[in-house]
């Protein structure tokens, strides 16, 4: 796999069953692939901290990860975490969510190709639904940007290295 310059992250809520439930994800600029994700019932450190581990259990770890100055990005678990990595941690400016505009977009599409969430019977449907929908929007689904899926884009770019 080919070494990403930048990572972005970043936690949607889907209201589901009476319910809030988070999605946190790990998309790399460059690839606008998804590379880690995680969801839970709470949006707190450990909900981000499974996400990036998912990124890094899979893909070498960025030189650059950014996020909001939400407390779920700025604890110390994660800066430790990116510290022993050699990640430096990028935040966006307060009151300035145009500033990971990439994650953004990226929330407003997972939430339209998911669909209505009350078609779902239970919490590990709902689940199945959004690796489902990431699965789609990683290897199916054609990126404006990109003219092309973000894992056709990136394995162009490993032919290229």
């Amino acid at each position: 796999m080919t070494e990403s310059g930048a990572w972005v992250q970043d936690f949607t809520h889907i209201y589901f069953m009476g319910m809030w439930v988070y999605v946190a994800t790990v998309l790399d600029i460059k690839t606008r692939r998804i590379v880690g994700w995680s969801i839970g019932l709470r949006h707190d450190t450990e909900l981000v901290h499974r996400a990036i581990l998912d990124a890094f259990s899979k893909y070498p770890p960025p030189t650059i990860l950014h996020s909001d100055q939400g407390s779920e990005y700025l604890s110390y678990r994660l800066q430790d975490l990116c510290q022993k990595m050699e990640i430096i941690l990028s935040c966006s400016d307060k009151g300035s969510p145009w500033q990971n505009g990439f994650k953004e977009r990226f929330y407003s599409t997972l939430k339209d190709e998911l669909g209505p969430v009350k078609r779902f019977k239970d919490i590990a449907e709902l689940n199945e639904g959004i690796a489902l929908t990431i699965y789609y929007y990683n290897h199916k689904r054609i990126h404006t940007a990109l003219k092309m899926s973000p894992a056709a884009y990136a394995a162009t770019l490993q032919n290229i290295n």
